[in-house]
């Protein structure tokens, strides 16, 4: 079922810098959803497993400072969970994408089932291609077992991202969001999923792809809300849910892909040896929020 092509790859992991630092990326948004790029490294603070570190670098990343800022973005789609009412929307939301694609820009496009995948491409019209075949799958099955799919199918993805050229990654799941942006459930509930979403949490740090997704079901449809801690805010993206303009949800994710910062920061010598070192950007600017990954992953066993 997992659903990605050996063609996503290309070039090194840019979030670790070197022995003792480390490369972190990060979006900064106004009120309004809108990108902030003239933060200072004195509004923002870096800390790891509890601890402030000092920032060495603070870089914002557009299009018209890096010749690397070219987006990278995979789409992948829920085609399992989804009832058919909702396949008109997701194509709506899917298509938007492609038209906010630049010169320079790759996208590829993944069902949860793996029913259907593509190459990473910059032809819009192969991959509209794919999305007018998009349909839902149906079919019973277990919650944890797709809750499972789900981390494993982004830990795939994210290994075949990881050594693209791009500096940073968006990987939008599309569907629910009881489904996609799943915190770790307890053992209790739907068996023990932490090693599924270590592994997953680990694969998008290396290669540095931020997560959102889209409920496609609009205000007042929607049939659950999302989660605290789940997947995409951890990630570095955001849970878009309960909203009326998709297309307008993808013109943001698509500014957050090509405005960004790298900031560098020394790297300490605290929980080096973790599965994952929880990590907290915050901005300092009043107005302005910070998007960034909650933990980045240390060299277990080293």
């Amino acid at each position: 079922m997992v659903a990605c092509s050996a063609a996503l790859a290309a070039q090194a992991p840019v979030q670790e810098r070197g022995a003792n630092s480390l490369l972190i990326d990060a979006v900064a948004v106004d009120s309004h959803g809108m990108p902030v790029m003239d933060l200072k490294p004195a509004e923002v603070e870096v800390w790891i497993s509890g601890y402030r570190v000092p920032i060495e670098a603070l870089t914002p990343i557009t299009s018209a400072t890096d010749p690397r800022s070219n987006r990278l973005v995979v789409l992948l789609l829920d085609d399992v969970t989804l009832p058919p009412a909702m396949v008109l929307r997701v194509k709506e939301v899917a298509r938007r994408f492609v038209t906010r694609m630049s010169p320079g820009d790759r996208m590829a496009i993944v069902t949860l089932s793996g029913t259907a995948e593509t190459e990473t491409t910059d032809d819009p019209a192969r991959l509209f291609r794919i999305i007018d075949r998009y349909n839902v799958q149906g079919g019973p099955i277990r919650q944890d077992v797709l809750v499972a799919q789900v981390f494993t199918t982004m830990e795939a993805i994210s290994r075949q991202l990881s050594e693209s050229a791009e500096r940073r990654k968006t990987i939008v799941g599309i569907g629910g969001a009881w489904l996609l942006d799943r915190p770790v459930m307890p053992q209790s509930v739907s068996g023990d999923l932490r090693d599924e979403w270590t592994r997953a949490m680990r694969a998008m740090a290396y290669a540095n792809a931020a997560y959102y997704v889209i409920e496609p079901a609009s205000v007042g449809m929607a049939t659950t809300v999302g989660a605290a801690g789940g997947l995409a805010e951890a990630a570095g993206g955001y849970a878009f849910l309960n909203r009326n303009d998709l297309t307008g949800t993808a013109d943001q994710i698509m500014r957050e892909a090509a405005n960004y910062y790298l900031i560098e920061v020394a790297d300490p010598p605290i929980q080096r040896k973790a599965d994952l070192r929880e990590l907290q950007v915050k901005s300092l600017r009043r107005g302005v929020s910070i998007r960034a990954r909650h933990a980045i992953p240390g060299t277990p066993g080293a």
